[in-house]
């Protein structure tokens, strides 16, 4: 059976009203039913269901408003239209997605606030492996080696999703989804010039025996100038130079036999860029990352298995000017993944997972030691359809992370390579209960329990030993745990053409983690990384989507959320470098408005934020400084020449010159001139 014969339209009325009862065929497709054994054919779920749907979360095909947890998918389509001309650029205009840009390529991204320097709550995939950086517990964006032209779509989870993606998805995932190239014949170039001395250039081409064996070949890279940057002034200014950004990725898949595929992908990345630290300061940065990826799955009696494999190098080069010392990282993270999806019978879908997971990095600025842990990872996950209106989603993952140091330290350093012979484990949960209460109205409970682990560097990677400051991780460090309880609505007014989507949540996390939250007074005296504290969270979201008239679209989303830390006294002062409650923002408001008319496309997308407080660096830590509300807009027009080349015009930050959004340099203004040429 294929789902090819119906058609796009027949497919969108025909799923809306009957979802629930296609769910078992799907997942019969996709699951191991079907003829071959296949990563997932999205173009062919998208022809049947009418739009875009994902199985990341369960591994069965589903809708974002089926999904047990809070979902948005942002389309090719999408991005494309965005005008942005990187990852953060697109994220800034999704519902619920908070947005820190201190420079023309730095950006943090966080779900549902959160957000500060080297954001460490948010994971970040493409196409299963992981891209977060372990060795300082972030997502260095511009190190991704994924170009706009080949992303089928982005995933934007929101909540803790641990148990269902693993540790570090404790505000939302980011699971960005490529073409597979077995399926899709991609093949484009992209070349972009505009203010900052932007420059840049990608091209994606894919070879294919269709059905026996395809490659897709992706690269790019660019340069630009950095907005100009203030300092405070106890920090020695940076000699601004360009930004540079060079990537290559080959992805193949091999179809072996009707029932076994088997894939190999292999990218570099080398970056160098400013951005701002943890301690609130801008260094001048180069990374060099580079990945191998394996994955085989086969379609056996006993289910869907998948095997992964990969292996991430990143080496992080940093002048850190509030300490004098150059830092150096070498970070490698290596993962193995088995897992078995099961359907049994028509209503239950099963998963057993189990994930290996080695991490190490080198000790720096000073040298000698390195830092390390072995991770086994267990989880399952049982989906149950109810009935064709309910369904009921649950998820657990068990963590054992044994932890471990060797080499040599600095004398009165205050602790042992024995000190890190210590195992951390913890459990996380995902529960979603999703009724289909009408044809047209959705609802959701939730919850959930996400697990944060300190970074390497929190662990003793990061080591400055001077006369006038020593500073280290620490390997008593506590994992921060997130609970999350939430009720979502959703509703399509079909009437009027409108999607409506809401939720309320609360959240709680304890034992936050701090660049500074322990002191060993010494001597020689210690600042260490620690728990400082609990935070609780309470917000609520919603989102109208809709069209008018021909060839009108538009969103309008808005979020509320008030936090309140709960931290230890001297973690309020500024000491700690982390303060959330002051830094998120209470309100969120984002607009868009596009139109089509033949070859034209316009494009325009509109952003506020309400007044809050940034961090900006002190020779004792952190102190708070006002960042006012701020309305401003991102914008594209597009004209199609013919079937293969479109030009565009987009621009962001397009209100003003430059503007205050953070309690960095002021951003600016950016106007780009875009040529795609597909073939």
């Amino acid at each position: 059976m294929s789902p090819h014969p119906i058609s796009r339209g027949n497919a969108r009325r025909f799923g809306l009203r009957h979802g629930a009862a296609l769910l078992p065929l799907l997942s019969f497709l996709v699951l191991g039913g079907g003829a071959q054994a296949q990563t997932v054919d999205y173009g062919a779920l998208e022809q049947l269901f009418g739009e875009s749907v994902t199985t990341s979360a369960t591994g069965q095909p589903q809708r974002a408003t089926e999904v047990p947890a809070a979902m948005e998918i942002v389309t090719a389509d999408k991005i494309r239209r965005s005008g942005a001309i990187d990852i953060p650029g697109v994220l800034k205009q999704t519902p619920g997605v908070d947005v820190m840009q201190w420079g023309t390529d730095n950006a943090d991204v966080s779900v549902r606030g959160y957000n500060q320097a080297f954001s460490p709550r948010l994971l970040v995939l493409v196409d299963g492996r992981q891209v977060y950086a372990d060795h300082y517990g972030y997502t260095p964006w511009s190190t991704v080696p994924v170009e706009l032209s080949a992303i089928r779509q982005i995933e934007v989870v929101k909540g803790p999703n641990t148990a269902l993606f693993g540790f570090n998805a404790v505000s939302g995932v980011v699971n960005i989804i490529t073409y597979n190239p077995l399926y899709d014949d991609v093949d484009a170039i992209t070349v972009t010039g505009g203010t900052q001395g932007t420059i840049r250039g990608s091209a994606v081409t894919t070879f294919q025996d269709k059905g026996l064996w395809a490659v897709r070949v992706s690269a790019s890279a660019g340069l630009d100038h950095d907005f100009a940057m203030a300092f405070p002034a106890f920090i020695p200014p940076l000699d601004q130079k360009q930004n540079t950004r060079g990537a290559v990725d080959v992805d193949g898949i091999f179809q072996v036999t009707p029932h076994l595929q088997v894939g190999l992908e292999l990218n570099h990345s080398e970056v160098k860029i400013y951005e701002m630290d943890p301690a609130y300061v801008m260094d001048s940065s180069r990374y060099m990352t580079s990945s191998v990826k394996g994955q085989v799955n086969a379609d056996t009696d006993f289910g869907l298995v998948q095997f992964l494999a990969y292996t991430n190098w990143i080496a992080a080069d940093a002048e850190l000017n509030s300490f004098g010392q150059p830092m150096d990282f070498d970070d490698q993270s290596m993962v193995l993944q088995l897992q078995d999806v099961v359907r049994i019978g028509a209503n239950h879908v099963v998963r057993a997972a189990f994930e290996f997971r080695h991490n190490e990095v080198n000790t720096t600025p000073t040298e000698g030691g390195r830092i390390f842990y072995n991770t086994p990872s267990f989880s399952g996950m049982w989906n149950w359809t109810i009935s064709p209106s309910l369904s009921w989603t649950n998820a657990v993952r068990f963590d054992s992370v044994a932890l471990g140091r060797s080499g040599t330290a600095p004398a009165g350093y205050p602790f042992n390579n024995s000190d890190w012979d210590r195992n951390l484990s913890e459990w996380s949960l995902n529960s979603g209960l999703v009724w289909k209460a009408t044809a047209d109205d959705t609802l959701r409970l939730i919850v959930s329990r996400g697990i944060q682990l300190p970074s390497l560097s929190n662990f003793g990677g990061f080591l400055v030993n001077v006369p006038w400051l020593n500073s280290s991780g620490n390997p008593f460090t506590d994992d921060s745990e997130v609970m999350n309880y939430e009720l979502g609505w959703d509703r399509n007014i079909e009437s009027i053409d409108v999607i409506l989507r809401s939720s309320l949540y609360w959240q709680k996390t304890t034992e936050v983690i701090s660049l500074a939250g322990a002191y060993f007074p010494g001597p020689p005296a210690y600042s260490t990384t620690g728990n400082v504290g609990n935070s609780d969270a309470v917000g609520g979201e919603i989102s109208l989507s809709g069209a008018f008239a021909q060839g009108w679209s538009w969103g309008l989303s808005y979020r509320l959320e008030t936090i309140k830390d709960k931290f230890e006294a001297f973690a309020l002062n500024g000491a700690a470098y982390i303060d959330f409650q002051h830094t998120t923002p209470k309100h969120q408001l984002k607009a868009n408005l596009g139109w089509t008319l033949d070859q034209w496309e316009a494009d325009v997308a509109a952003y506020y934020q309400s007044n809050t407080l940034g961090l900006i660096p002190t020779l004792t830590g952190t102190t708070l400084t006002p960042v006012k509300d701020y309305l401003n807009a991102d914008a594209r027009v597009g004209y199609r020449i013919n079937d293969n080349l479109t030009v565009s015009v987009s621009g962001q930050n397009l209100l003003q010159s430059r503007q205050i959004q953070t309690s960095g340099s002021p951003i600016e203004r950016r106007v780009f001139v875009n040529l795609g040429a597909s073939f």
